[in-house]
């Protein structure tokens, strides 16, 4: 509930006049894009119909309402005030990014600007679950096709015995470095498919697209990109396959073991199979997501032991994959971190000790600009993002919700999806080079 208070100043926060390589356009919150942000943590929760549940989502989307009902009255304002005017204390900014036509991500390439093509006889194939194997396949195919201008290497491997991929696109001796990561939570597996059709867009468009007056060969020589399209690999597996996705009976013992628990203790009345589809955890229970150091022991899990969800484990970072991912984050000076999450069409990007709150706060600006996603603060506990902005040596991050529904996301969703975010991976090389 403490998200709600701060909707309508964020909301504003994003509500801006922006100016990208010199064209003015306007981007904007809507009704149901506030609506689905306040809904999404109480949805997204699990399966559970529990009646707190139930009363906390209807006071959250009274509050929501009339903070909504306060943005589209800036909205309005704002608009008819013309460029010149500013809202909340935010005046005309110059946003980082490509091509101009801000609104609901249906940006609008300019003439020969490659982001209004598609790759043609494409690698990546959109489909409803986008799996381990596929995507281990599909980077091979990619390596053989495109390999001068990527690595692929592995920066860990899972409980499972699964590789954690590392996909660095760009000149890897570059002064400048992006990490981007999706499926840290296992339902939200459709975020894999979405990273890896931009590394497969931004290798097919490497030697001759260009965009706001900048080749794409030019940023990727300032600036590498490492793409880590599945950090949790065997909780995709397990949401995508069901219990027979893994290999070891160990690990099955455990999942089944935690949907015995979640059932007695009333956390779930799926059946095993629904409760397998949205699993979020690792394949030993654990919410990679709220295994981080910060604030580790304050989190805001909501099990105790090895559940489908919510679940920080019996330590902070007390998993190889949470392990491996601090470690590769502390490998090096990065620009920035993008995180993908699914779900509400929002962008979270500061807590309360962030350290870096100016910086996240314009890439977050700046993402939603080409997205058309609502900007958030969040009071995030453990997470993954939480801890690069609040650690020594912070790095400037946010983390972007995509889709509209509960997890996993269904495949239709994917083309506006997709169209929201193809150009993401430019802003962040923007954003990088500019800082």
């Amino acid at each position: 509930m403490r998200r709600n208070k701060r909707v309508a100043a964020m909301a504003a926060a994003c509500l801006m006049s922006v100016n990208i390589f010199g064209m003015t356009a306007w981007a904007d919150t809507t009704t149901e894009s506030i609506a689905t942000v306040e809904a999404a943590p109480v949805v997204e929760a699990g399966p559970s119909t529990a009646g707190p549940v139930v009363a906390e989502t209807t006071a959250a989307v009274t509050e929501t309402a009339a903070a909504t009902t306060a943005a589209q009255q800036t909205v309005a304002e704002t608009t008819s005030a013309g460029p010149s005017s500013s809202v909340g204390n935010s005046a005309t900014t110059t946003v980082i990014g490509p091509g101009a036509g801000l609104g609901s991500g249906n940006s609008q390439a300019s003439s020969g600007d490659f982001l209004g093509q598609e790759v043609s006889g494409s690698v990546i194939q959109v489909t409803e679950n986008y799996t381990y194997d596929q995507m281990s396949a599909d980077l091979n195919t990619l390596k053989s096709k495109y390999g001068n201008h990527m690595t692929v290497s592995t920066y860990g491997t899972s409980l499972d015995g699964r590789n954690l991929y590392e996909v660095v696109v760009g000149n890897a001796n570059a002064p400048k470095h992006v990490l981007i990561q999706a499926s840290i939570h296992a339902r939200e597996h459709m975020t894999s498919l979405l990273v890896m059709k931009q590394i497969e867009y931004a290798l097919a468009f490497y030697d001759t697209g260009s965009t706001g007056g900048k080749t794409v060969a030019d940023r990727f020589n300032q600036v590498a990109i490492h793409f880590l399209p599945m950090v949790n690999p065997d909780g995709v597996t397990l949401s995508q396959l069901g219990i027979n996705g893994l290999k070891s009976l160990d690990l099955r013992n455990i999942v089944q073991s935690a949907y015995a628990q979640d059932t007695a203790l009333g956390r779930t009345t799926a059946s095993f199979e629904n409760y397998l589809r949205t699993w979020k955890a690792n394949a030993r229970g654990v919410d990679l997501n709220q295994n981080f150091p910060y604030e580790w022991e304050n989190g805001s899990g909501t099990a105790t032991s090895a559940s489908f969800s919510g679940y920080g484990g019996p330590s902070a970072v007390s998993e190889p994959e949470s392990q491996a991912l601090k470690t590769i984050t502390e490998s090096r000076t990065w620009s920035e971190t993008i995180s993908y999450h699914a779900m509400g069409g929002i962008i979270y990007w500061d807590i309360a000790a962030n350290k870096v709150k100016a910086q996240s706060q314009e890439l977050a600006q700046a993402v939603s600009a080409v997205t058309g996603y609502t900007c958030y603060a969040s009071p995030g506990k453990a997470g993954y993002k939480d801890w690069t902005q609040a650690k020594d040596n912070p790095i400037p991050g946010i983390t972007v919700e995509i889709g509209k529904t509960t997890c996993p996301l269904p495949v239709e969703q994917f083309p506006t999806i997709w169209a929201q975010n193809k150009s993401v991976w430019v802003v962040a090389l923007d954003y990088a080079i500019s800082h």
